[in-house]
Protein backbone atom coordinates (compact mmCIF):
# COMPACT_ATOMS: atom_id res chain seq x y z
CA UNK A 1 0.00 0.00 0.00
CA UNK A 2 2.00 2.82 -0.98
CA UNK A 3 -1.17 5.64 -1.65
CA UNK A 4 -4.87 5.20 -0.44
CA UNK A 5 -8.07 6.87 -2.05
CA UNK A 6 -11.18 7.47 -0.49
CA UNK A 7 -14.05 8.56 -1.81
CA UNK A 8 -16.02 10.13 1.27
CA UNK A 9 -14.98 12.18 5.02
CA UNK A 10 -14.23 9.11 7.11
CA UNK A 11 -13.93 10.19 11.36
CA UNK A 12 -16.16 12.25 13.80
CA UNK A 13 -19.18 12.69 11.59
CA UNK A 14 -18.14 11.71 8.30
CA UNK A 15 -19.61 9.75 6.07
CA UNK A 16 -17.72 6.64 6.83
CA UNK A 17 -18.83 4.29 3.93
CA UNK A 18 -17.70 0.91 4.80
CA UNK A 19 -15.01 0.63 2.49
CA UNK A 20 -13.32 4.00 3.19
CA UNK A 21 -13.21 3.00 7.01
CA UNK A 22 -11.52 -0.17 5.66
CA UNK A 23 -8.82 1.81 3.46
CA UNK A 24 -8.29 4.44 6.68
CA UNK A 25 -7.75 1.38 9.41
CA UNK A 26 -5.79 -0.04 6.96
CA UNK A 27 -3.62 2.67 6.35
CA UNK A 28 -3.11 3.20 10.26
CA UNK A 29 -2.81 0.12 10.59
CA UNK A 30 0.62 0.49 8.05
CA UNK A 31 1.74 3.19 10.12
CA UNK A 32 1.36 1.78 14.13
CA UNK A 33 5.02 3.67 14.54
CA UNK A 34 3.90 6.86 14.44
CA UNK A 35 0.90 6.93 16.61
CA UNK A 36 2.37 4.64 19.74
CA UNK A 37 0.66 3.57 21.83
CA UNK A 38 -2.34 2.64 19.15
CA UNK A 39 -2.76 -0.93 18.61
CA UNK A 40 -3.51 -2.89 15.48
CA UNK A 41 -6.90 -1.68 14.38
CA UNK A 42 -9.61 -4.19 13.17
CA UNK A 43 -10.06 -4.01 9.43
CA UNK A 44 -13.92 -4.15 9.28
CA UNK A 45 -14.92 -0.88 7.79
CA UNK A 46 -16.95 0.24 11.08
CA UNK A 47 -16.73 2.77 13.86
CA UNK A 48 -17.72 2.47 17.31
CA UNK A 49 -21.67 3.77 17.67
CA UNK A 50 -20.76 5.70 20.40
CA UNK A 51 -17.69 8.21 18.60
CA UNK A 52 -15.87 8.78 21.90
CA UNK A 53 -15.18 5.08 22.16
CA UNK A 54 -13.90 4.50 18.37
CA UNK A 55 -10.72 3.27 18.36
CA UNK A 56 -10.25 4.51 14.91
CA UNK A 57 -11.01 7.58 15.33
CA UNK A 58 -8.71 7.74 18.64
CA UNK A 59 -6.02 6.69 15.76
CA UNK A 60 -7.18 9.48 13.60
CA UNK A 61 -7.02 12.04 16.15
CA UNK A 62 -3.26 10.59 17.46
CA UNK A 63 -2.22 10.70 14.33
CA UNK A 64 -3.36 14.51 13.46
CA UNK A 65 -1.49 15.07 16.90
CA UNK A 66 1.28 13.20 16.73
CA UNK A 67 2.73 13.88 12.95
CA UNK A 68 0.32 16.92 11.64
CA UNK A 69 1.08 18.47 15.37
CA UNK A 70 -2.52 19.69 15.52
CA UNK A 71 -3.78 21.46 18.16
CA UNK A 72 -7.31 20.69 18.09
CA UNK A 73 -7.26 17.33 15.95
CA UNK A 74 -11.11 16.95 15.04
CA UNK A 75 -10.86 13.17 13.97
CA UNK A 76 -11.68 13.12 10.41
CA UNK A 77 -10.37 12.81 7.14
CA UNK A 78 -11.81 14.28 3.86
CA UNK A 79 -10.58 12.93 0.22
CA UNK A 80 -7.08 15.04 -0.38
CA UNK A 81 -6.69 17.37 3.14
CA UNK A 82 -4.03 17.70 5.07
CA UNK A 83 -4.57 14.69 7.11
CA UNK A 84 -5.19 12.60 3.85
CA UNK A 85 -2.30 14.05 2.26
CA UNK A 86 0.02 13.57 5.02
CA UNK A 87 -0.85 9.69 5.64
CA UNK A 88 -0.23 9.17 1.61
CA UNK A 89 3.20 10.93 1.98
CA UNK A 90 4.17 8.50 5.58
CA UNK A 91 2.98 5.67 3.53
CA UNK A 92 4.81 6.02 0.67
CA UNK A 93 8.17 7.22 2.57
CA UNK A 94 7.81 3.65 4.38
CA UNK A 95 7.06 1.70 0.72
CA UNK A 96 10.55 3.02 -0.17
CA UNK A 97 12.35 1.32 3.14
CA UNK A 98 15.30 -0.29 1.77
CA UNK A 99 14.73 -3.81 2.37
CA UNK A 100 17.79 -5.82 3.85
CA UNK A 101 18.38 -9.20 4.53
CA UNK A 102 18.28 -10.37 8.69
CA UNK A 103 21.17 -10.35 10.59
CA UNK A 104 23.03 -10.15 13.53
CA UNK A 105 20.93 -10.57 16.75
CA UNK A 106 17.73 -11.69 15.20
CA UNK A 107 20.05 -14.10 12.89
CA UNK A 108 21.57 -15.92 15.86
CA UNK A 109 18.55 -16.34 17.64
CA UNK A 110 16.52 -17.70 14.57
CA UNK A 111 19.46 -20.40 14.37
CA UNK A 112 19.42 -20.89 18.13
CA UNK A 113 15.58 -21.69 17.66
CA UNK A 114 15.88 -23.34 14.41
CA UNK A 115 18.22 -26.29 16.21
CA UNK A 116 16.36 -26.05 19.35
CA UNK A 117 13.12 -27.56 17.15
CA UNK A 118 14.67 -29.03 14.50
CA UNK A 119 18.18 -30.57 16.31
CA UNK A 120 21.83 -30.46 14.83
CA UNK A 121 22.00 -33.86 13.76
CA UNK A 122 25.52 -34.73 11.62
CA UNK A 123 24.09 -38.24 10.38
CA UNK A 124 21.11 -39.23 8.47
CA UNK A 125 17.83 -39.81 9.93
CA UNK A 126 13.95 -39.98 8.98
CA UNK A 127 11.87 -37.39 10.23
CA UNK A 128 8.18 -37.75 11.75
CA UNK A 129 6.69 -38.28 8.09
CA UNK A 130 9.65 -40.29 6.62
CA UNK A 131 11.93 -38.19 4.94
CA UNK A 132 15.34 -38.88 5.00
CA UNK A 133 16.77 -35.53 6.87
CA UNK A 134 20.49 -34.26 7.88
CA UNK A 135 21.68 -31.32 10.34
CA UNK A 136 19.48 -28.92 11.17
CA UNK A 137 15.96 -29.93 9.29
CA UNK A 138 17.72 -30.24 5.98
CA UNK A 139 15.37 -32.59 3.70
CA UNK A 140 17.34 -35.01 1.45
CA UNK A 141 14.25 -35.41 -0.94
CA UNK A 142 15.84 -38.33 -3.21
CA UNK A 143 19.05 -40.17 -3.32
CA UNK A 144 19.78 -37.55 -5.84
CA UNK A 145 19.71 -34.88 -3.05
CA UNK A 146 21.62 -36.76 -0.44
CA UNK A 147 25.10 -37.36 -3.07
CA UNK A 148 25.57 -33.41 -3.22
CA UNK A 149 25.93 -33.14 0.39
CA UNK A 150 29.37 -33.51 1.11
CA UNK A 151 29.23 -36.14 3.49
CA UNK A 152 32.51 -38.27 5.49
CA UNK A 153 33.05 -41.28 6.95
CA UNK A 154 32.19 -40.93 11.07
CA UNK A 155 35.49 -42.87 12.07
CA UNK A 156 38.54 -41.80 9.59
CA UNK A 157 36.88 -38.20 8.18
CA UNK A 158 37.65 -38.91 4.50
CA UNK A 159 35.24 -38.60 1.87
CA UNK A 160 32.68 -40.45 1.11
CA UNK A 161 32.25 -41.94 -1.82
CA UNK A 162 29.00 -41.70 -4.16
CA UNK A 163 28.02 -45.08 -3.80
CA UNK A 164 28.35 -44.96 0.13
CA UNK A 165 26.28 -41.88 0.29
CA UNK A 166 23.20 -44.05 -1.99
CA UNK A 167 24.02 -47.20 -0.17
CA UNK A 168 23.34 -45.74 3.47
CA UNK A 169 20.73 -43.70 2.43
CA UNK A 170 19.14 -46.49 0.87
CA UNK A 171 19.28 -47.99 4.58
CA UNK A 172 18.17 -45.64 6.42
CA UNK A 173 14.93 -44.77 4.18
CA UNK A 174 14.18 -48.60 4.76
CA UNK A 175 14.18 -48.02 8.65
CA UNK A 176 10.39 -47.12 10.53
CA UNK A 177 9.90 -43.25 11.25
CA UNK A 178 7.01 -41.88 13.58
CA UNK A 179 8.03 -41.86 16.96
CA UNK A 180 11.44 -43.18 16.75
CA UNK A 181 13.90 -39.73 17.46
CA UNK A 182 17.13 -38.70 15.69
CA UNK A 183 19.43 -40.97 17.69
CA UNK A 184 17.49 -44.15 16.68
CA UNK A 185 19.44 -43.87 13.71
CA UNK A 186 23.08 -43.28 14.43
CA UNK A 187 23.33 -47.00 14.83
CA UNK A 188 22.82 -47.64 11.10
CA UNK A 189 25.21 -45.02 9.89
CA UNK A 190 28.79 -44.43 8.98
CA UNK A 191 28.64 -41.09 7.70
CA UNK A 192 28.17 -37.67 8.57
CA UNK A 193 28.51 -33.98 8.02
CA UNK A 194 30.52 -31.33 9.36
CA UNK A 195 29.69 -28.24 11.68
CA UNK A 196 30.90 -26.15 8.33
CA UNK A 197 28.31 -27.96 6.15
CA UNK A 198 25.55 -27.98 8.56
CA UNK A 199 26.24 -24.27 9.42
CA UNK A 200 26.38 -23.52 5.45
CA UNK A 201 22.68 -25.65 5.05
CA UNK A 202 21.10 -23.16 7.82
CA UNK A 203 22.27 -19.80 6.00
CA UNK A 204 20.93 -21.28 3.09
CA UNK A 205 17.58 -21.90 4.63
CA UNK A 206 17.56 -18.73 6.26
CA UNK A 207 17.89 -16.93 2.79
CA UNK A 208 15.13 -18.71 0.76
CA UNK A 209 12.91 -18.66 3.20
CA UNK A 210 13.37 -14.69 3.90
CA UNK A 211 12.50 -14.49 -0.06
CA UNK A 212 9.50 -16.70 0.27
CA UNK A 213 8.12 -15.19 3.39
CA UNK A 214 8.65 -11.38 1.21
CA UNK A 215 6.87 -13.27 -1.56
CA UNK A 216 3.56 -14.24 0.62
CA UNK A 217 3.67 -10.80 2.32
CA UNK A 218 5.38 -8.65 0.31
CA UNK A 219 9.09 -7.03 1.03
CA UNK A 220 8.64 -3.98 2.85
CA UNK A 221 5.61 -5.10 4.85
CA UNK A 222 7.55 -8.40 5.76
CA UNK A 223 11.06 -6.19 6.77
CA UNK A 224 8.21 -3.98 8.59
CA UNK A 225 6.99 -6.28 10.88
CA UNK A 226 8.04 -6.85 14.47
CA UNK A 227 11.51 -9.26 15.26
CA UNK A 228 8.88 -11.67 17.10
CA UNK A 229 6.93 -11.92 14.32
CA UNK A 230 9.71 -12.53 11.64
CA UNK A 231 11.01 -15.70 14.06
CA UNK A 232 7.73 -17.06 14.29
CA UNK A 233 7.07 -16.82 10.17
CA UNK A 234 10.67 -18.08 9.71
CA UNK A 235 9.40 -21.37 12.13
CA UNK A 236 6.09 -22.05 10.29
CA UNK A 237 7.39 -21.92 6.75
CA UNK A 238 10.44 -23.74 7.92
CA UNK A 239 8.19 -26.62 9.22
CA UNK A 240 5.35 -26.59 6.87
CA UNK A 241 6.66 -25.05 3.80
CA UNK A 242 5.68 -21.86 1.64
CA UNK A 243 2.82 -23.60 -0.22
CA UNK A 244 1.74 -24.84 2.85
CA UNK A 245 1.47 -21.87 4.62
CA UNK A 246 0.66 -19.52 1.70
CA UNK A 247 -2.51 -21.69 0.83
CA UNK A 248 -3.96 -23.85 3.53
CA UNK A 249 -3.47 -21.07 6.26
CA UNK A 250 -6.14 -18.63 5.11
CA UNK A 251 -7.58 -17.19 8.12
CA UNK A 252 -4.52 -16.59 9.52
CA UNK A 253 -2.86 -14.74 6.22
CA UNK A 254 -5.83 -12.88 6.63
CA UNK A 255 -5.21 -11.61 10.24
CA UNK A 256 -1.67 -11.05 8.86
CA UNK A 257 -2.50 -8.84 5.72
CA UNK A 258 -4.14 -6.36 8.28
CA UNK A 259 -1.15 -6.76 10.78
CA UNK A 260 -3.88 -8.28 13.75
CA UNK A 261 -0.45 -10.40 15.33
CA UNK A 262 -3.10 -11.26 18.48
CA UNK A 263 -6.01 -13.03 15.73
CA UNK A 264 -2.80 -14.70 13.94
CA UNK A 265 -1.59 -15.96 16.88
CA UNK A 266 -4.84 -17.65 17.18
CA UNK A 267 -4.55 -19.20 13.80
CA UNK A 268 -0.70 -19.80 13.37
CA UNK A 269 -1.54 -23.90 15.40
CA UNK A 270 -0.08 -26.76 12.94
CA UNK A 271 -0.87 -30.71 13.72
CA UNK A 272 2.28 -31.86 13.66
CA UNK A 273 4.73 -30.15 15.63
CA UNK A 274 4.63 -30.03 19.71
CA UNK A 275 2.67 -28.77 21.70
CA UNK A 276 5.43 -26.64 23.09
CA UNK A 277 6.91 -25.40 19.66
CA UNK A 278 3.07 -24.41 18.96
CA UNK A 279 3.52 -21.96 22.46
CA UNK A 280 6.56 -20.40 21.22
CA UNK A 281 5.25 -19.65 17.92
CA UNK A 282 2.01 -18.02 19.69
CA UNK A 283 3.48 -16.63 22.43
CA UNK A 284 5.78 -14.67 19.64
CA UNK A 285 3.06 -13.22 17.51
CA UNK A 286 0.82 -12.13 21.03
CA UNK A 287 4.04 -9.98 22.39
CA UNK A 288 5.06 -8.43 18.68
CA UNK A 289 4.88 -4.78 19.45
Amino acid sequence: MAVIRITHSVGLGGINSSSDVKTVQTALNKLLKLIPPTQTLIVDGRLNPRPENSKTIAAIKLFQSKVLNMVRPDGKIYPNDATFRKINEKLASAAVVVVVPISGNLKTKLKQNMMKYEGNVPHMYLDTKGYVTVGVGHLLKDVEAAKKVPFTIRDTGAVASVKQIEEEFKLIKSKPFGSQAAAFYKPFTKLVTTEAVREAQVEQHIKIFESELKRIYGASEFSSYPNDVKLALFDMIFNLGMPELKDKFPNFNKHMKVRDFNQAAIESNRKDVSTERNTYVRNLFKSAK
